[in-house]
This record gives structure tokens, sequence and C-alpha cells, in this order.
């Protein structure tokens, strides 16, 4: 093991005037490296942001075939169920891979 992975701050002793100042001031201590790691961490909270509903992208039609804000929340909930039948991501959250399907050779590829 390389010696800057063992390096680690030691936070000095704070002197007393300083507490004594910080007491009287009603000085509040912000948050540390290590509570910003821990906030970052939260379980239950999912990268998908999108779904608030004051973030949703506003649907404007401006001519006759654009869509309207109906088929625009039928489409979503089409791509959510669509998702939804994926095989789902192994528990221990191991990548899991499956063999490819082979083309059959009546069907034409181009590239």
């Amino acid at each position: 093991m390389s010696k800057r992975k063992q390096v680690s701050y030691v936070r000095p002793a704070e002197p007393a005037f300083l507490a004594r100042f910080k007491e009287r001031i009603g000085y509040e201590e912000g948050p540390t490296v290590e509570t910003k790691r821990i906030q970052l961490q939260l379980p239950g909270e999912d990268g998908d942001h999108s779904d608030k509903e004051d973030e949703q992208p506003q649907v404007v039609v401006l001519k006759k075939g654009d869509l309207s804000v109906e088929e625009v929340m039928k489409i979503k909930t089409e791509i959510k169920a669509a998702k939804a039948d994926e095989e789902p991501a192994s528990a221990d959250g191991r990548i899991m891979y499956r063999k490819p399907v082979k083309r059959s050779s009546a069907e034409p590829h181009f590239g």
C-alpha cells in the first residue's frame, strides 16, 4: 500500500478563547466533509428527479397535430411500463450479461 493512501487529517484541539468566543456569539459549526458524504449517500433517493410536478416540461400546442398534454402523459406511462417490464437489476448490484439474439439470414443488415 502506498504512503499517499495512508495520509489523514487530524484536527487540532480548539483553543479555549475561541471556544468561549463561539459560545458567546452562538456560532454553529458548518457541515464537514464527512457529513456531506453521508448526505450524498441517502438511501431511497432515486437518480430520476424529472418526475416532480413543478419540473415537468411545458407542453405548447402550436398547430393541429402537435401532442397534447394528455398524449404526453400517455406516452410517459407507456415508457415507465416498458422500463418496468425489463429485467430488474441483480440484488447484489452485479451487472448480468445476456447472450445476444442471432439474426436470421433473411434480414438485410446495413453497415
